[in-house]
């Protein structure tokens, strides 16, 4: 796959999580609103029912094939010092043909700075640069980091409480 294809094709499948994580989120009681346009640090709005509350959605998603979900770790770095309190990473694994998506609910401020002591550990094992190419700001995000957060859709605090606990 050429590297216009593969652009296109991370982009088709980044807006696949998004849309999932709109349709999860208004299926399960709240009002989910997807940006349209490229906004920093959030993808997707959701607000309780009574309209008191609502988070900020930054979403990540992994297709089929790839067993892990790329970040940049200068917006982790970021992230882990800004996030506020109440917004969210969600990280979409779409799953394949046989099993649907798969969702990690993560408050981002801590998610960030968890990811940002993990990357520390490995530069520091590396002589404080990544050995391939030192000045990429790729990350990658692996399961064994977020499977304690799978289904935590009870961290969002928009949902109705007997939604928000189903997984």
């Amino acid at each position: 796959m050429n590297t216009a294809n593969r652009g296109s094709r991370n982009q088709q499948v980044g807006r696949a999580g998004e849309l999932f994580v709109a349709a999860e989120l208004n299926k399960r009681g709240a009002i989910a609103t997807l940006y349209l346009t490229s906004t920093p640090r959030v993808d997707v709005v959701a607000t309780d029912p009574g309209q008191h509350k609502s988070v900020s959605i930054q979403v990540k998603t992994k297709g089929p094939k790839s067993k892990v979900w790329q970040a940049n770790i200068e917006k982790l770095c970021f992230e882990s010092e800004n996030a506020g309190k109440s917004d969210i990473l969600i990280l979409v694994d779409l799953g394949d043909d046989e099993r649907g998506p798969t969702y990690y609910v993560c408050p981002l401020r801590q998610f960030a700075a968890q990811h940002m002591e993990k990357h520390n550990k490995y530069l520091a094992a590396h002589a404080g640069k990544r050995p391939r190419n030192p000045r990429s700001p790729h990350t990658s995000i692996t399961m064994d980091e977020v499977s304690q957060w799978q289904g935590r859709w009870d961290l969002l605090q928009v949902l109705p409480t007997r939604q928000a606990s189903d997984t």
